[in-house]
């Protein structure tokens, strides 16, 4: 079976690259389409892939035009990507939009959605049309990936989106059925969501996600342990972990945190950690507290993770991977996006709604006290990882397998 996955950076690719290796595994041939920050990802993991610009048509003048000038605002050196791949990417995508409504409105429509304006479909039909997949699988979201669903609905190629944890800013589109025909999904609260959008109970299926397999591993306690001594974390010291994202809308909110958190931690003694967000701006150019640990994007996550004593974050998806490792977890609801996610009590994170109340709310979770036990109680209840890459790549051979059917019988009947 020819399966043809695609995804952006962070999450995205994290929950890509395990069912990609699962999949290969099994015997089928996989093709990734690595979109913007997740190549450097995919190289790095020795994974082989492709990009946009090699399915472009680089020597269009207008992809040039458009493409150059919308990189100008949105290309950043050091991520990975080069300035002719933005070019490319943006030119492509914007180039279709302009097709659709005519230039001015295209431009009209990008100053009132930024970059979600664009969603290639036709662009995403012609690399489907060229690689001819058995099944298409994306994951949640805007834009090349979305097209990519849309563009095998209409070629009446299976499809599966993985919505990697809460689905809320996209639940809008993933709410119609051509954005995948089965959904996989991580959460209770996903399903009744879906459901109550609109979609077909049959297509939605609890899967939980591949980005959360390796958590499994047993022995990731002893490398946090190792992690700690390779850094010179006291075993008695408390060791704070900040998992940082961009905010497109207040880009100097993050650094603010950054700079919060430090004070807090130098005040009680605590050591900090920072984890920049891959698709952050060029992490050399950061600037990084004296006396914090700057956990780099090679060190494996995981072992950040099972290093640490408290987590904190804004929306960060690294958020549940803390939970399901049962780390305390801090939710600073600052952030223009807290409505995208649903972390809570129910999970056994505590929440905050301002930055000023962030250092005590470490404290509580630092300390042997109520609020710390009844968040370890809930904790406990939440699903264990492992094994989602397989329940995926079963749901895939089964879904592709029952569609085929499914046109088939279509096609019987019609004669």
């Amino acid at each position: 079976m020819k399966v043809f996955l695609t995804c952006y950076g962070g999450a995205h690719i994290a929950a890509i690259l395990p069912l990609y290796e699962t999949l290969v595994t099994r015997g089928h041939e996989c093709h990734l389409l690595a979109l913007t920050t997740a190549g450097e990802v995919a190289r790095r993991a020795g994974i082989p892939h492709s990009r946009p610009i090699d399915f472009t048509d680089v020597s269009n003048p207008d992809i040039h035009r458009l493409g150059e000038r919308l990189a100008q605002r949105h290309h950043t050196d050091g991520k990975g990507l080069s300035r002719a791949e933005s070019i490319a990417y943006l030119g492509t995508s914007f180039l279709e939009l302009a097709e659709d409504l005519g230039e001015d409105a295209a431009w009209r429509r990008y100053e009132q959605l930024g970059l979600n304006a664009l969603s290639p479909v036709r662009f995403m039909r012609r690399i489907l049309s060229e690689l001819a997949p058995d099944v298409v699988v994306a994951t949640t979201s805007p834009r090349m990936e979305k097209a990519a669903l849309r563009a095998a609905f209409q070629m009446d190629v299976p499809s599966l989106c993985m919505i990697e944890l809460f689905g809320l800013l996209e639940e809008q589109w993933l709410s119609r059925p051509d954005n995948g025909h089965v959904l996989a999904v991580s959460r209770h609260d996903v399903v009744r969501r879906m459901i109550a959008a609109g979609r077909n109970c049959v297509d939605i299926h609890m899967t939980g996600s591949p980005m959360f397999d390796p958590l499994a591993d047993v022995s990731l306690r002893e490398s946090g342990r190792t992690w700690r001594r390779e850094r010179r974390v006291g075993a008695d010291e408390k060791l704070v972990f900040w998992a940082e994202q961009p905010e497109p809308g207040d880009p100097e909110l993050p650094r603010r945190v950054r700079a919060h958190l430090t004070e807090a931690c130098r005040r009680n003694g605590w050591r900090l950690v920072v984890r920049l967000h891959p698709s952050s701006t060029n992490h050399a150019n950061e600037s990084i507290p004296d006396g914090c640990i700057h956990s780099l994007p090679d060190e494996a996550l995981s072992h950040v993770i099972h290093a640490c004593d408290v987590g904190v974050t804004l929306t960060s998806t690294v958020g549940w991977e803390l939970l399901l490792c049962d780390k305390p977890v801090l939710v600073i609801r600052v952030s223009a996006y807290r409505d995208a996610v649903t972390y809570g009590e129910q999970d056994g994170a505590l929440a905050v709604e301002t930055l000023e109340e962030a250092e005590a709310g470490l404290m509580q979770l630092l300390t042997d006290c109520a609020c710390a036990n009844d968040m370890k109680r809930l904790r406990a209840q939440l699903p264990r990882p492992g094994g989602a890459s397989d329940r995926i790549s079963d749901l895939i051979e089964n879904t592709v397998l029952l569609r085929r059917y499914s046109l088939e019988m279509n096609r019987t009947t019609q004669k």
